[in-house]
């Protein structure tokens, strides 16, 4: 387990990942001491990522004579580094020598104090050590400091207490602690003095928790075959909640196999087949006919999901049919409700070929229905579908009341398709002048993107924009102390920071910065403050509030005097975490942030109603997945700390951009819809012979069609302000492919 919040890579330790932006140059002793601090921020940068091969030994090259301060933090790094590689009297010695580490912050020294025990195999005193920090440092990593405590009280017992402390945090936060190791932990160390005890526990983590790894150990006490039929049903609906698809599906197979419930079990496993990991759509039809009778519980989600799939199979007019019967059968539903299915239904007919049908029957009901929500976009449809089916006047027509909206996701995609139809009619000058026009009003998003490839193919390049070299403008990153007087407080701040722990500098910026902005002034100070933003691992305000004041500069090309407030905007927000999981896992750097930016904006503790956790929206069970293929701890409180959730967020991009060959816009839409939502509709786009303008904008769902092109959107402005042109124009042939592929490798999977 992990107990490092904002260090989270010394799990790793010992892996020597290499961060050439990070690579710390030995220098001759006299060349350091001049400047110890300069020298060592290189190193804390490495450390806060986790790349300890080697660190230990040059942090002791530099030389700190005469600065107790930086002698005092660097014996404190490596005290940390030698206890995560279990060298515990190296730890011991060097932790001794950071005892002025205590007055910037007794809770982190003390806990590395802790840490330090344990890599001697001092648990008992470790234990002890623990029992007073709780006491002292009550809010310090509580959730680490108390699931500790729980394993450091299995090890060294007595059983009874140690079971009894387990239940105690059981109830205490679902969020932050793993509650069905604590429940395992409590069954199992109150086995041998009370078996039945110990099976009511074992069956309680099967019932309450049935994805937890620990049901492997409870099946041992409580076979899960022994269960009834009602338990086994209530394991199911838990299993789905939780997205646990496939332990869910055994389940429920089992159900359906003895007749229980059939409607209600053939649901959840049509749902699996058919939308939660799509693998099974021909099964998913045979159990959703089963949940669809008018009489069955779940019999509206049913029918429309039963249909859905019909028309995925190519059952085009039964699906049709199916959509018709819902309409009949459910006139009371809510008029969102109704207007979806109606897309679905006109959806169906134009995947079908029949896109102009599919057109006029949309365009039917919305003529009658003009007080829908989100009218626009359903009356895109009806002109894009129209368009597909070589009805060029009545799609333009039907997309121009769209061209004034000033949002890129409709206006300037009713811009470019009307443009597109123009051409195919021959007015090719009436199609440079609007996509001319998008470009210029509507720069740097997905549509004038792609309008500016589409004049560029035409001759018409001259209408392109042409954007200065913005990497030339540097990026700070420099010592934020650099030019800081040298007062206690700003002093105290100095070591807090390099200590490497975003959560002890931020407990001691809180503590001084009324002091260090009096004397230096507010200015000074706010510009001080943003410098050590990537230290305090702080962004979503200081964006927020340049967002504020200053979006209006994203109306017009970034230039050498306005890239500030771009950048200001767009931030390379948690750089450090960003750079060193861009190398491990070949995810590029702009595609992070610009995940990062639409998921959460920038917010750590941010929980969606999925849920989905922290700055790049983690769902725990993909999580716990990354984090196994890593042979990392995990908990799920890990999820809303930067460091953390940038590192798996970063993998799982990695995995994605590989498995579909760096075709980004597919990895882009798979990390919010799936990967085999995307396989499905790039097999259907292939046989279908779409270009990649037709089959993003013909993907299905709503949530992932706007998604991809508002993080290619976000993408491409990264690169206007930070990238060279050369890597600039590499990322962006693979962001907008004049061609595609329908490849793809087997993992990831989920």
């Amino acid at each position: 387990m992990a107990e490092v919040q904002g260090g989270h890579a010394l799990r790793r330790a010992g892996r020597g990942l290499a961060c050439a932006a990070l690579v710390a140059f030995l220098l001759p002793a006299q060349a350091l001491a001049s400047d110890v601090w300069t020298h060592l921020h290189p190193l804390v940068q490495r450390y806060r990522v986790g790349e300890l091969d080697g660190l230990d030994g040059e942090l002791g090259h530099l030389d700190a004579a005469g600065n107790k301060d930086a002698q005092a933090v660097i014996a404190f790094l490596q005290a940390r580094i030698r206890a995560a590689k279990g060298d515990g009297d190296g730890a011991q010695k060097a932790w001794k020598a950071a005892k002025a580490v205590r007055a910037v912050s007794a809770a982190a020294y003390d806990w590395a104090g802790i840490e330090v025990l344990r890599a001697a195999g001092k648990n008992v005193e470790a234990l002890d050590k623990l029992k007073d920090f709780r006491e002292n440092h009550a809010q310090f990593r509580w959730a680490a400091a108390d699931l500790l405590y729980t394993r450091l009280y299995e090890l060294v017992g007595p059983p009874a207490a140690a079971a009894e402390v387990a239940l105690q945090f059981y109830d205490k936060s679902q969020l932050h602690l793993p509650r069905d190791e604590l429940l395992a932990r409590a069954a199992r160390l109150t086995q041998l003095e009370s078996p039945q005890k110990a099976k009511a526990m074992w069956k309680r983590l099967i019932m309450q928790h049935p994805e937890s790894e620990f049901v492997v150990e409870a099946a041992g006490f409580v076979d899960p075959a022994a269960l009834t039929d009602a338990e086994q049903y209530d394991r199911m609906e838990r299993l789905f909640a939780r997205r646990s698809y496939e332990r869910c599906r055994e389940v429920a197979l089992g159900l359906w196999k003895k007749g229980y419930r059939l409607s209600e079990v053939g649901y959840y496993l049509g749902k699996i087949g058919s939308e939660r990991l799509r693998d099974d759509y021909p099964g998913a039809a045979m159990y959703l006919e089963a949940a669809k009778e008018e009489k069955a519980p779940m019999a509206m989600q049913a029918l429309n999901s039963y249909s859905l799939v019909l028309a995925k199979l190519d059952r085009t007019d039964e699906a049709v049919a199916q959509f018709d019967e819902w309409i009949k059968r459910y006139p009371d539903a809510t008029l969102d409700r109704r207007t979806e299915v109606h897309y679905d239904r006109a959806r169906a007919l134009h995947v079908s070929g029949k896109s102009v049908e599919a057109a006029e029957s949309l365009r039917d009901y919305l003529e009658s229905h003009r007080n829908i929500s989100d009218y626009g976009k359903y009356s895109w449809f009806v002109g894009f579908w129209y368009l597909r089916g070589g009805e060029y006047d009545k799609g333009i027509a039907a997309l121009k009341p769209l061209l004034g909206n000033s949002n890129p996701l409709v206006g300037g995609k009713a811009r470019y398709w009307t443009a597109k139809a123009l051409d195919k009619q021959g007015k090719r000058e009436e199609a440079v002048a609007v996509l001319a026009a998008l470009v210029k009003h509507m720069p740097l998003n997905y549509y004038s993107a792609l309008a500016e490839d589409l004049l560029t193919e035409w001759g018409e390049k001259h209408h392109v924009p042409h954007r200065p070299d913005l990497s030339k403008v540097p990026f700070r990153d420099h010592d934020a102390f650099a030019d800081m007087p040298g007062t206690p407080e700003v002093e105290k701040l100095r070591m807090a920071v390099f200590l490497g722990e975003p959560d002890t500098a931020n407990d001691v910026f809180a503590d001084v910065r009324r002091a260090i902005a009096r004397k230096v002034g507010a200015a000074r100070f706010a510009r001080f403050e943003e410098e050590l933003s990537d230290a305090l691992e702080r962004f979503a305000a200081r964006r927020e509030a340049a967002w504020q004041k200053h979006s209006g500069v994203l109306a017009s090309e970034p230039t050498v005097a306005t890239v500030g407030y771009w950048r200001a905007i767009y931030p390379r927000a948690y750089w450090t975490h960003v750079v060193a999981a861009s190398k491990r896992f070949g995810a590029p750097e702009w595609m992070i942030y610009a995940h990062m930016l639409q998921e959460s904006r920038y917010k750590p503790w941010l929980i969606s109603g999925a849920p989905a956790f922290g700055l790049l929206e983690l769902l725990d069970r993909t999580a716990q997945r990354l984090a196994r293929e890593q042979r990392e701890d995990y908990a799920l409180w890990q999820l809303m700390v930067p460091g953390y959730n940038v590192h798996w967020g970063a993998q799982y991009l990695g995995a994605l951009y590989k498995k579909f060959h760096q075709q980004l816009p597919f990895a882009i839409a798979s990390y919010n819809g799936g990967p085999m939502l995307l396989t499905y509709h790039m097999k259907v786009s292939a046989d279908r012979k779409l270009a990649f303008d037709e089959m993003i904008d013909d993907l299905g769902p709503h949530e992932s069609r706007n998604y991809v092109r508002m993080v290619i959107g976000h993408f491409l402005r990264y690169l206007a302000i930070y990238e060279t042109p050369k890597r600039a124009a590499e990322l962006r042939a693979q962001l907008l492919p004049r061609e595609w592929r329908a490849e793809w490798l087997a993992e990831p999977d989920y």
